[in-house]
């Protein structure tokens, strides 16, 4: 009796949420219709990318769906992902992964609005001017910061030209080579590429966005990580960002430790200085809002600005060993432009197939395959009401694979950025680093190292598939959070050495 009694009520709550979210959605964008508590979780599985191609091919540009409570839409068309991630009203960031995100990165005893990337209104404005204005003024996006990276591509060329003949992973090796110039710009310093626990680090990283996707149970319903079975899944995760706290919270008190108010070495000592500064008691800098800040901070700037890079890398000499021809096409343009001396941000400008074939990499890789943001207010879009609060996904991989603007788009072909004459021809819709007012910001830095460590890597050694055949070669991306390159080895040669340009 008390069985059917039970099971009655639940009957009853079901039919009052399903009533109630489909009241809730009136004026809403089309798309599957959710059940009540999970949403369209079940046919989403772990695949945003795939769901989001789907109903955007069946319900249009704009579609509403929910994902365990939250209401959510997709955009899949540029113009109109244009004119809304330019809107400060949709700015914000879901509930949902503020809140599994804090339980990642924080601890319980920090206070903290969410660093760069998970806070929003006027906290996430004043945290993402001062990031910007601070990286600047330390060299990040000018000319000035190639020396560090050239630096790092030389010990990287030597190293590896010590491995010719035999199999080589290079995912690692990019990531440590990479993450030193983003660490001598926060911390001033130098890191250790031989510490075991530094390896450790970026390794477990890697494994974190790889075995995460933002449609997981617990990005979801960041509830379930309190049961039994869900708990221990998230406490592995847990692992890795919270070793990745431990090196930041190191070098910030290391920087306590040796402060000086009249000179600021890098970027974790400005913070430091406008903590001090900070009277506002509703600013986020303020105290301990500034103390958990600038933690938040320094790894969302460490982990985001490393591993996207070094995937990204990862990804364009995948890309070269399975089309040898493009390896040679650009040694050529090597050859000819830069020679023998050490390449130069300047020859990019002269570099056309080069920069056509970056261009490619980040189109055709497309890493942030999409990208959460929230309406702070109730707005409408096209006509549809979307309520205060309601996430807002970009379908980026859409955008840039779309057939109706991109000829070929499931091919990689360089050439797409070339004009008739031969000239690198910039395509708006190519939009790797997002756009609009949470475009990243560490854009120009990666653009440098990419084409730094490119040119100054296939300048010295030639890479070719272990497979032999490089038709064997998968290109195809793993995804998590964002795509990640398949695992794949390559064997080095050293180049003949190319005379200097007359």
């Amino acid at each position: 009796m008390i069985f059917f009694i039970l099971l009655s009520l639940l009957m009853c709550l079901i039919v009052f949420l399903y009533l109630r979210q489909k009241e809730a959605r009136k004026n809403f964008p089309p798309g599957p219709t959710p059940l009540p508590f999970i949403g369209n979780i079940h046919q989403v599985g772990f695949d945003l990318r795939t769901a989001f191609t789907k109903w955007s091919k069946t319900y249009g540009p704009v579609v509403g769906f929910n994902l365990g409570g939250q209401e959510s839409v997709v955009i899949s068309d540029f113009d109109i992902l244009s004119e809304v991630f330019k809107d400060d009203r949709y700015s914000g960031r879901p509930k949902n992964l503020q809140e599994v995100f804090s339980a990642f990165f924080g601890n319980k005893n920090e206070k903290s609005t969410g660093g760069i990337v998970f806070s929003h209104g006027s906290h996430w404005k004043e945290q993402r001017k001062f990031a910007s204005r601070t990286l600047k003024d330390f060299g990040v996006g000018k000319t000035a910061m190639q020396n560090v990276i050239n630096e790092e591509v030389a010990k990287l060329v030597e190293e590896l030209e010590g491995e010719t003949g035999q199999p080589c992973d290079l995912r690692l090796r990019t990531n440590l080579s990479i993450v030193n110039t983003l660490w001598q710009v926060l911390n001033g310093e130098k890191s250790d590429l031989n510490d075991p626990r530094m390896k450790r680090v970026f390794k477990s990283t890697t494994e974190f966005i790889v075995s995460n996707s933002l449609s997981g149970p617990i990005m979801i319903m960041p509830w379930l990580r309190h049961l039994p079975y869900f708990n221990g899944k998230f406490e592995e995760s847990r692992r890795s960002p919270q070793e990745m706290r431990e090196v930041t919270s190191e070098s910030i008190n290391r920087h306590k430790a040796t402060y000086q108010e009249d000179h600021q070495r890098d970027f974790v000592d400005s913070y430091l200085k406008k903590i001090q500064e900070t009277t506002d008691t509703e600013s986020s800098f303020y105290k301990e809002n500034g103390e958990g800040n600038i933690q938040r901070t320094m790894m969302d700037l460490f982990g985001a600005g490393s591993e996207t890079t070094a995937t990204i890398l990862c990804f364009a000499f995948n890309y070269l060993i399975r089309f040898p021809a493009i390896q040679e096409r650009i040694q050529a343009e090597i050859d000819e432009v830069i020679g023998n001396r050490t390449p130069s941000l300047e020859d990019r400008a002269a570099m056309p197939y080069t920069d056509a074939f970056l261009h490619e990499v980040l189109r055709f890789s497309c890493i942030v395959y999409t990208t959460p943001h929230a309406t702070t207010e109730e707005v409408t879009l096209k006509g549809y009401t979307l309520p205060k609060g309601t996430a807002v996904y970009a379908n980026i991989w859409s955008i840039m694979n779309d057939p109706s603007h991109w000829n070929k788009p499931e091919k990689f072909m360089p050439e797409r950025f070339l004009d008739a004459e031969g000239s690198f021809k910039k395509d708006e819709r190519c939009i790797p680093f997002l756009i609009g007012k949470r475009y990243c910001l560490g854009q120009n830095l990666a653009q440098h190292e990419l084409f730094l460590f490119l040119t100054g890597l296939l300048q010295k050694l030639n890479f070719a598939t272990a497979q032999g055949d490089p038709s064997l070669v998968n290109i195809e991306p793993v995804v998590g959070f964002m795509h990640q390159c398949p695992e794949y080895q390559v064997i080095l040669s050293n180049r003949v050495s190319s005379p200097p340009p007359s």
